[in-house]
């Protein structure tokens, strides 16, 4: 197999990006909700230390695992850390600290409206202001160019990510504010099942990654621009519209758990449509690339029926280690990361393109160190 000519390192590939201008917009939003989000948690850790770092770790757990679920949904792309852990951040901190002061003053519009003790003040206030606050980060990741949001499967994961940060600040400060007014170390518990298990798969996280469907879908989708800020503007409703069914008086009863549980049902839904949609478009096109863009040699078509998804990659590894053994099942995933790389590089920025070649290269390698365990054998 040829080797790519040329070769050129990358550019690094992550939102931190000083040549750009939101890039240092986002700095100061950053600071901002340090100091409004920020001083929440630490009033909250001063006011009651011991349940305050219980709450901490409790939410921090809960906050990996999720993350972990999120990148389970990531069937082909590996994204950076650093732009994942910056999207956390601005869930976490920038959209929390500026809804600290905004989603009260919605609320008190939404309260003239429609009553000051009616619940759908709350719901609609909340609603209203948060989403667009998250869905603002996505915006300003995806006019980073290191970001590099092309995509509706970038927005949907990016999205979540944002979502996943403002859940657990929010809800760790919701759990401490609870044990500082008297109640027990229980009830953080109970507030962690109730909000972060019962209702996590329906909460911000899916709000948000709904919204960013249509971000990503806006700046990596070559329809026309009507169509393209129809899809936006309609996610975004569409979030708005779930968040503010699920904080409604609807369907309420004295215990929380069965409202919380049937409120979930249709977010879920919802969602996992989307979540269908997104992935199978997402497949078709690098299907397409396998048999228009990539050559044969690098990625084949039926290379690609290996690699269409995670459960075929995994029966292609454990048949590996079966025949060659635990060295070879090793290199064999080497090779399908690199060969999905390869395909994500090539259609985002054409195989002639520094990615790409970096790709190439990377697979190169890989399918170098596969022949070392089975000489033998066809290797791609």
């Amino acid at each position: 197999m040829s080797t790519p000519a040329a070769f050129v390192a990358p550019r690094t590939r992550s939102a931190f990006d000083p040549r750009s201008l939101v890039f240092w917009v986002g700095v100061g939003l950053l600071i901002y909700g340090i100091v409004q989000a920020g001083s929440h948690v630490a009033i909250s850790l001063l006011s009651a230390p011991v349940p305050g770092a219980f709450a901490l770790l409790l939410w921090s757990g809960y906050a990996a695992a999720v993350l972990a679920l999120i990148q389970r949904f990531a069937a082909f792309e590996r994204r950076p850390a650093l732009s994942i852990a910056m999207a956390f951040v601005w869930g976490g901190f920038i959209a929390t600290g500026i809804g600290t002061v905004a989603a009260p003053a919605a609320h008190s519009i939404a309260a003239d409206l429609v009553g000051a003790d009616n619940g759908w003040a709350t719901a609609i206030g909340a609603g209203a202001v948060e989403e667009p606050l998250k869905m603002l980060g996505l915006v300003a990741l995806a006019l980073i160019p290191g970001a590099r949001i092309r995509s509706a499967a970038d927005g949907l994961f990016y999205g979540a990510i944002i979502g996943l940060g403002f859940e657990v600040v929010e809800s760790f400060l919701y759990s401490t504010q609870w044990e500082v007014s008297g109640t027990s170390f229980s009830t953080i518990v109970l507030y962690l099942f109730l909000r972060g298990f019962v209702g996590g798969l329906a909460s911000h996280p899916t709000y948000s990654a709904i919204a960013g469907a249509g971000v990503g879908y806006f700046f990596g989708s070559t329809a026309s621009a009507i169509k393209r800020w129809a899809v936006m503007l309609g996610t975004l409703l569409l979030a708005i519209v779930l968040h503010i069914f699920f904080d409604s008086p609807l369907l309420e009863f004295d215990n929380p758990l069965p409202s919380t549980a049937i409120k979930s049902i249709p977010v879920i839904i919802l969602a996992l449509i989307i979540v269908r949609i997104v992935r199978g478009k997402q497949r078709k096109a690098l299907e397409a690339g396998a048999r228009d863009v990539v050559p044969d040699e690098l990625v084949s078509p039926a290379d690609f029926e290996s690699l269409r998804t995670r459960k075929a990659r995994k029966q292609a590894v454990k048949a590996m280690k079966k025949e060659h053994g635990r060295k070879a099942a090793r290199a064999l995933t080497g090779v399908q990361r690199a060969q999905l790389d390869l395909l994500v590089s090539a259609l985002d920025d054409g195989m002639e393109s520094v990615e790409a070649r970096a790709a190439w290269q990377r697979l190169y390698d890989a399918q170098q160190g596969l022949r070392e365990h089975m000489p033998t054998a066809a290797t791609g």
